[in-house]
């Protein structure tokens, strides 16, 4: 007859937390992302952020991020910074306004909200691929 392994301290301690909530539709997407990940599927998106600047192009660009489904303006030290970011649907409207401020400094190439390397030089150019005529 084996003898029972004694539990440890962790093992005995009641639980604190559910190990898994059944409704996560309160957390934020990147809480969401940490504590459940692959559970809630979100739509791959590219997007650009950039500086507010001066010039016949900015109304413009400020028009085309405006289009798009997740948009938000924010003050970085001082400077409004204009995010923007589109699914595959709108890898149109995402060239056009890269084409406007991609040149510019301040402008960042963002993978769903987030700097990756080579963004700029690998991801955007795939992402148009999306492009229909």
């Amino acid at each position: 007859m084996s003898r029972e392994r004694a539990q440890t301290y962790a093992d005995r301690l009641p639980p604190l937390v559910p190990r898994q909530e059944d409704d996560i539709s309160h957390l934020s997407d990147e809480m969401a992302d940490v504590l459940y990940p692959g559970r809630r599927p979100r739509p791959f998106r590219m997007g650009v952020a950039f500086d507010a600047f001066t010039g016949p192009d900015y109304e413009r660009a400020c028009a085309l991020a405006r289009r798009s489904p997740e948009y938000r303006e924010r003050e970085a030290a001082g400077v409004r910074v204009h995010e923007a970011a589109w699914g595959v649907e709108g890898a149109r409207d995402l060239r056009e306004l890269f084409q406007l401020v991609g040149a510019r400094p301040g402008t960042e190439v963002l993978m769903d909200r987030r700097r990756v390397p080579y963004a700029r030089e690998i991801w955007l150019p795939l992402f148009w691929l999306f492009v229909t005529s």
